[in-house]
């Protein structure tokens, strides 16, 4: 191997992460050059052509392999196999373990999902994230380079990982979040899942799942559940929690009584969320309770 490989196999094999995108390698052999410890580089930083060759001798000698799930990704071989949450939230890092997924987590369900349920910005948001990235990675080096930089693309998820079948949910509304210890994986807050069994109650096992979820597990944690209630930015939420809260656990807080101001009389709002009306209602929350 050339010193450059070298250089760059050492880098790859230390960082921790068991699948890296082209923009990531592509990264670390533009740090190899800003440092200028490697002998024998051509030029103040690395072109598209240096890279796929570089690329190229270490798929020869064994340091990265094309993956067999994410087939533009590469897998570091020096990395041990990780579960398919670990490798999904490696190699996407706006993505979360959510709905009926974090639900099984945190211990609010006795039922496995069939697919392993996560969630992700829109499109529009993901671009703007990866050219912000780019940006911050490059500063006014794009502008002068920018034809020689691998740029990052947006990442297309199989819908397989390790042989578990996946499912995702993009939404500009990206929800609260926190990172699994130990792992790669980051999980919907306890807050943020109850919320989401409110909005999408069928990615949840179904409303009446949901309302038994409520029942048995959210009196521990109702601070957690009634914060986060409180900050989302869709009033029907803030509706439903109250409303179960109130009229089916018969907890009595004053955060829970604001949200009475959002309830409006003679609206069409349900409990589950895309079922039809029905005409069995709450008065005070104003709400059909089509279960």
């Amino acid at each position: 191997m050339t010193q450059l490989g070298e250089a760059l196999a050492e880098i790859l094999n230390a960082q921790p992460k068991p699948l890296l995108t082209n923009y990531e390698i592509f990264r670390e052999l533009w740090k190899i050059y800003e440092l200028g410890e490697v002998a024998y580089l051509r030029g103040d930083v690395p072109t598209k052509e240096t890279f796929r060759r570089t690329r190229t001798l270490l798929r020869k000698e064994g340091i990265i392999r094309q993956d067999s799930d994410y087939t533009s990704l590469w897998r570091v071989l020096s990395k041990a196999g990780e579960s398919p949450e670990d490798i999904i939230c490696s190699v996407d890092p706006h993505c979360y373990i959510s709905h009926m997924s974090a639900m099984q987590r945190y211990g609010l369900t006795n039922r496995r999902p069939e697919a392993l349920f996560l969630t992700q910005p829109t499109p529009q948001i993901r671009r703007e994230w990866l050219f912000a990235m780019m940006r911050e990675d490059y500063g006014e080096a794009y502008t002068i380079y920018g034809d020689e930089i691998e740029l990052p693309k947006a990442l297309k998820h199989p819908p397989h990982v390790r042989g578990r079948a996946v499912s995702f949910h993009a939404t500009k509304y990206y929800g609260d979040h926190v990172q699994v210890k130990g792992s790669f994986s980051r999980i919907a807050t306890i807050g943020q899942t109850f919320l989401d069994m409110l909005e999408f109650p069928d990615y949840c096992g179904g409303i009446i799942h949901v309302l038994d979820a409520w029942s048995q597990h959210a009196h521990p944690y109702l601070d957690e559940i009634i914060a986060r209630v409180d900050t989302c930015e869709k009033p029907i939420l803030k509706v439903r929690a109250g409303y179960i809260l109130d009229e089916c656990l018969g907890v009595e807080d004053s955060r829970i009584d604001a949200w009475l101001k959002f309830a409006q009389r003679g609206s069409s709002r349900v409990l589950d969320a895309g079922k039809p009306f029905s005409a069995e209602h709450s008065e005070k929350w104003m709400l059909s309770i089509n279960v």
